[in-house]
């Protein structure tokens, strides 16, 4: 589930989001909103309108987390060809509504280790996951990373790496045994 912080960043109520541009700014009100009238205009011929996940230019009055995303998403360090940095809006009741925690119980007996940076502002989804799990579980910080530093940054994807090999090492993942929910 998005986090109201990031909700307000991601979703934006000050456009228009039907072609049409009869849809005054401000008037949509709820995720189902947000996505039907994309979703009606598009099925009318409309285009698909998207929104870019990291907007703008970042400077020095740009808060931590987001310059740092913005460092890696809208510069060469983290730009991938297969990715657009960007979503349809139609699709923002479906983000919305999207829990990463769901059935997170069920992985177990499988092991579940989660790397969060010490600077990261996403580590508490890190925490929650590992508190809802079954064993076996490990949360591994890294000391000074961001998440960003985590995908691409050696001084830190070396130890994580490290600490995934470890964790692994002792605990094999174990193949369904009839009798027993895999």
């Amino acid at each position: 589930m998005l986090q109201a912080e990031e909700a307000s960043e991601t979703v934006r109520t000050d456009v228009t989001f039907v072609s049409n541009g009869l849809t005054p700014a401000g008037h949509l009100h709820t995720p189902d909103d947000r996505a039907g009238l994309p979703r009606t205009d598009e099925a009318l011929g409309g285009p698909s309108p998207v929104e870019h996940i990291v907007r703008g230019e970042a400077d020095e009055t740009t808060q931590g987390h987001l310059r740092q995303r913005h460092e890696h998403c809208r510069t060469a360090r983290g730009t991938n060809l297969r990715t657009e940095n960007a979503w349809v809006l139609r699709s923002v009741d479906q983000i919305g509504r999207y829990d990463s925690f769901a059935g997170i119980e069920s992985l177990a007996p499988r092991p579940l280790p989660m790397i969060a940076g010490s600077e990261s502002a996403t580590f508490h989804f890190s925490r929650t996951a590992v508190e809802r799990a079954g064993e076996p579980k490990k949360l591994f910080w890294i000391d000074g990373a961001s998440h960003f530093d985590l995908h691409d940054k050696d001084e830190y994807v070396s130890p994580a790496l490290a600490k995934l090999t470890s964790f692994f090492g002792e605990h094999p993942s174990r193949p369904p045994v009839e009798g027993r929910a895999a």
